[in-house]
């Protein structure tokens, strides 16, 4: 049995299960952080150098420029998958507190929470009722105000 929550309040929704995606969670966020340092910056760049000094040890041959090149593109995905994970933790976070936001203001609509949900041509829809419905010259901040 589940206790009734207050008014006002909403209960702490917590994972059913530490699955694979949670556990690779901080690691990979915690990569996207060291990175985004100068200290990875530099470590970036440093193995970039290292690969160019061994093209130059081994002439640039095209042993060298094949293991290099393959290193690199792994590497870019690899970045890639970081980025957009970090990202898209980021952009959650953002819209749970929007979303929080817009619950406690009393004159907010309360139809927008969620609203990331719904599809580019849903979101449209939306955006052109919510303008036609405002006097005109009206902004939605100033529509809310008055």
């Amino acid at each position: 049995m589940s206790k009734a929550v207050p008014r006002g309040q909403r209960p702490i929704v917590r994972p059913r299960c530490l699955g694979e995606e949670l556990m690779l969670d901080r690691p990979i966020v915690g990569l996207a952080l060291w990175l985004s340092k100068p200290l990875g910056f530099l470590a970036t760049c440093f193995t970039v150098a290292l690969g160019l000094g061994a093209g130059a040890i081994l002439n640039f041959n095209d042993h060298w420029a094949l293991v290099f090149n393959l290193f690199l593109s792994i590497a870019a995905m690899l970045l890639a998958g970081v980025i957009l994970v970090a990202g898209a933790r980021d952009t959650a976070a953002i819209q749970i507190k929007l979303d929080e936001l817009i619950r406690v203001i009393e004159q907010a609509d309360d139809r927008l929470v969620g609203i990331e949900e719904k599809s580019g041509e849903e979101l449209e829809l939306i955006k052109k009722n919510r303008a036609l419905s405002a006097p005109e010259g009206m902004s939605d901040l100033e529509r809310v105000r008055n």
